[in-house]
């Protein structure tokens, strides 16, 4: 009977402990993706079904436990303050998403009031020009706090103040202290998105994840397939695995008679 018999070629061995457990980490990586996605989808439907806080609730509670928080805010939108931000796509078209500085009297607070989106200017060379409500409102929003940090291509730079203000993101340092300076008061940290059935807004369908848990188990399960693949592949590529099967199928019994 066949012995089974190694042959370990050295580029073969060599790219498969290279390549090997880096292929299994991806993919457990991945699943702690997916863990981490669904943590914030249940954070995000518990949080939206307790009551509303005030703002000055919402200051008192650490930063990771604002997340998706449901806020009352009462006052009035400073006119003609637009912030757009820029380069958000929504089905496959350029936009922006439109915040409001509104003044929330009870707390005394400035917050940065995420309006939603409105299409743009493909081409950059106009910016659209956003209507700000007036008057006294009461409205339901809900705290959002990004997962990290933004990537930005350059930072903004600010010279004199232009309303619609075009930014890459609004947790930049430089906005939040040009904001402070023009307002000549205080400006809550946290985002707050308006909710959907609440007036003054646009578009308002943000995801929660921006990747789903399923999409990233799918991306875990082809990174385990091609650690499988490259296993098999090392197997048969350095061993007599494969003349040893076909030399058992045609050693196989055969019918034989007498007469």
């Amino acid at each position: 009977m066949a012995a089974l018999k190694l042959d370990l070629e050295w580029r073969t061995t060599l790219m498969t402990l290279l390549l090997f457990p880096g292929l299994i980490a991806l993919g457990f990586w991945q699943l702690d993706r997916a863990e981490e996605k669904s943590d914030i989808a249940l954070r995000e439907s518990q949080r939206t079904l307790a009551a509303a806080v005030s703002v000055a609730e919402l200051i008192q509670l650490p930063t990771e436990d604002r997340a998706y928080r449901k806020v009352t805010v009462t006052g009035e939108y400073v006119p003609e303050a637009v912030v757009l931000l820029d380069n958000q796509i929504r089905d496959g078209r350029y936009g922006h998403d439109v915040y409001g500085v509104f003044y929330d009297r009870p707390s005394g607070q400035y917050v940065l009031l995420n309006r939603g989106w409105v299409p743009g200017d493909a081409s950059r060379r106009s910016v659209p020009q956003v209507d700000v409500p007036l008057g006294v409102l009461t409205l339901s929003a809900s705290a959002y706090v990004p997962p990290g940090e933004p990537y930005l291509l350059a930072e903004d730079q600010f010279g004199d103040l232009e309303w619609p203000l075009l930014v890459q993101t609004v947790a930049s340092p430089a906005l939040r202290k040009l904001l402070r300076e023009e307002l000549s008061g205080s400006l809550l940290a946290t985002e707050l998105r308006l909710t959907p059935e609440t007036p003054t807004g646009f578009r308002r369908d943000w995801p929660v994840v921006n990747v789903s848990p399923e999409k990233h188990r799918g991306y875990a399960l082809q990174w385990f397939t091609m650690a499988a693949a490259l296993l098999l592949f090392f197997i048969f590529r350095s061993s007599n695995v494969l003349s040893l099967g076909r030399k058992s199928s045609s050693s196989g019994p055969t019918d034989s008679k007498e007469y």
